[in-house]
């Protein structure tokens, strides 16, 4: 099982599902006979659980492939993949691009770091930015696109050829 929740996340649960889910995890994982699970429901036991991040996993295999999989807009950039003036545009969902009566929001661009700035506000990954123009659940990895060599080309393709480099290492 893997479990990856922000602080948006958790912030957004309504206040009563939030208290029953941080009541369940401790249970849920004292069924599992690990002593990593005992190790982390001691560890929140100790402290009022408002964590900025909570990642469960069961073995340090899956902590390192997720940790892995967590793949930043810097490191694209870094590795030579996007660069710095690149055009950037979020495609939108059918009923925003309805309302909104167009398909894209235009007029973005990758930063000095690699970065994407929107809003006044500077995303290192795609997901919060989607998150900011869709609400939550939204994976930017899927609706944002770079335009490279004069196409445009969805982030998660360029994750995956990111991915494709740095796996074999």
């Amino acid at each position: 099982m893997y479990i990856h929740l922000n602080d948006s996340d958790i912030s957004q649960m309504p206040e009563r599902l939030r208290h029953l889910f941080l009541e369940w995890l401790p249970e849920h994982l004292k069924t599992k006979n690990s002593s990593f699970s005992q190790g982390l429901v001691h560890k929140l036991s100790q402290t009022k659980v408002s964590p900025k991040q909570l990642h469960i996993f069961e073995s340090p295999t899956q902590e390192k492939n997720a940790e892995h999989s967590q793949v930043r807009l810097s490191q694209l950039f870094d590795a030579g993949i996007t660069k710095k003036g690149m055009p950037v545009r979020v495609k939108l969902k059918r009923g925003v691009a309805k309302k909104l009566q167009r398909d894209y929001i235009n007029g973005l661009e990758i930063s000095a770091k690699g970065t994407i700035f929107y809003k006044g506000e500077e995303f290192d990954k795609p997901s919060p930015l989607a998150v900011k123009v869709y609400g939550p659940g939204a994976n930017g990895w899927e609706y944002i696109e770079v335009k490279k060599n004069d196409q445009w080309i969805r982030l998660e393709e360029l994750r995956q050829i990111w991915r494709s480099t740095n796996d074999k290492k």
